[in-house]
């Protein structure tokens, strides 16, 4: 994530959905989520950081600084475990984005 953080010209937020765009650690990517999240609520984006809180939660589930986040938002209980391993996780990540 320290080459994109290091991008000239580019906003924070466009740094980060460039790492969730080429990276392929699934922690980086839910680091990002995380950082997204905390962008959106800083813009008053309370969904919008419930969002990116969720799926940096189906990339990463041991992100606590996420989890805790939901449960100080009040979603805590929204939150989906998809059983199984990390690609059934992603494909029920995949089915919720379809649907919104």
């Amino acid at each position: 994530m320290q080459k994109i953080v290091e991008e000239e010209g580019a906003t924070q937020e466009e740094r980060l959905q460039r790492v969730l765009m080429d990276e392929t650690d699934l922690r980086l990517r839910a680091r990002a989520h995380l950082e997204l999240a905390r962008l959106s609520l800083a813009d008053g984006k309370v969904e919008g950081s419930v969002r990116h809180l969720r799926e940096a939660l189906m990339l990463d589930r041991r992100l606590d600084a996420a989890r805790q986040m939901l449960q100080e938002l009040g979603e805590a209980s929204r939150v989906v475990e998809a059983p199984g391993d990390r690609k059934s996780a992603v494909r029920a990540l995949l089915s919720r984005v379809r649907r919104s």
